[in-house]
């Protein structure tokens, strides 16, 4: 594994008070992330440094185990210099967010604040929606039938490996690559950027995979979570990783907004002024 640094500073602010963002970061994601969040908290949060996780570059046939990634995170991690007031989680990195929120406990002897935006753990069904998600971001590239068997593909996978996470999420990524291949050839484009967009997206799988080793329910018992809209109508649907969630999270805020705009949101900085310990 390269030796990677393990976070990125968002915002430096003295004094030494430091929220920590719990995310995979990657170049052109639609989703808001910890930097629009801190934008919009603004003046509010001036005082605070954000420093987010920059996921290790682990290959799934590694087969990493989520204390790989924790690891990589809290041992030497220049935070340890500073008094860290908050630890938030988006989606499954709410997931990472309960252990770390743990080692910097034991390190400088009081719980951080901990805030979830849209917490969901891993199951097969999220590894298969964002693989389905990919194939529909695809557009006209592919036919309706191209689109229809790459579905069906995709719920072949996790129908035979749904007892082994990190095998559904190999074999997933074995249908991306092939699809990958597929379109790029199509748009005329070379295949390195292809090789970076199927090595992205192993990186992401093995991410989510590894998450499901993770108990955050004895942390997550004192979080606040902030849902949007396009989550809580999961929950109503009966998603299982998002019911199972949420059920563990007392104290809950439901916001009228998109997952995608959730960290981007003005209500959502109103809620943190308002409902936040910091």
């Amino acid at each position: 594994m390269p030796n990677q640094n393990p976070w990125s500073t968002v915002a430096t602010a003295d004094p030494g008070k430091v929220i920590l963002g719990v995310d995979f970061p990657a170049e052109g994601r639609r989703e808001a992330d910890f930097g629009d969040l801190m934008k919009k908290m603004g003046a509010e949060w001036s005082g605070y440094s954000l420093m987010q996780t920059i996921p290790p570059n682990i290959r799934l046939d590694e087969r990493p185990s989520s204390d790989t990634y924790v690891r990589h995170w809290i041992q030497d991690g220049p935070w340890r210099e500073y008094e860290v007031v908050a630890v938030m989680g988006y989606c499954v990195g709410g997931v990472y967010a309960a252990p770390i929120a743990r080692s910097v406990a034991d390190a400088q002897g009081s719980m951080p604040e901990v805030v979830l935006f849209d917490p969901q753990f891993t199951d097969a069904g999220l590894l298969a929606s964002e693989m389905v998600k990919n194939i529909s971001m695809a557009g006209p590239v592919f036919s309706d039938e191209e689109a229809e068997q790459g579905r069906k593909d995709t719920e072949r996978i996790v129908a035979a490996n749904a007892g082994d996470l990190m095998d559904a999420a190999t074999a997933i990524v074995g249908l991306y690559r092939d699809l990958a291949s597929i379109a790029f050839k199509r748009l005329g484009l070379n295949d390195d950027r292809r090789d970076e967009i199927i090595r992205l997206f192993e990186s992401y799988m093995a991410w989510l995979a590894s998450a499901a080793e993770i108990d955050p329910a004895p942390v997550w018992a004192g979080a606040t979570a902030v849902m949007s809209a396009d989550y809580l109508g999961l929950e109503a649907q009966g998603n299982a990783s998002v019911g199972a969630a949420t059920r563990i999270i007392d104290r809950r805020f439901s916001l009228d907004v998109t997952h995608a705009d959730l960290m981007r949101a003005d209500s959502t900085a109103e809620l943190l002024l308002d409902k936040s310990r910091l």
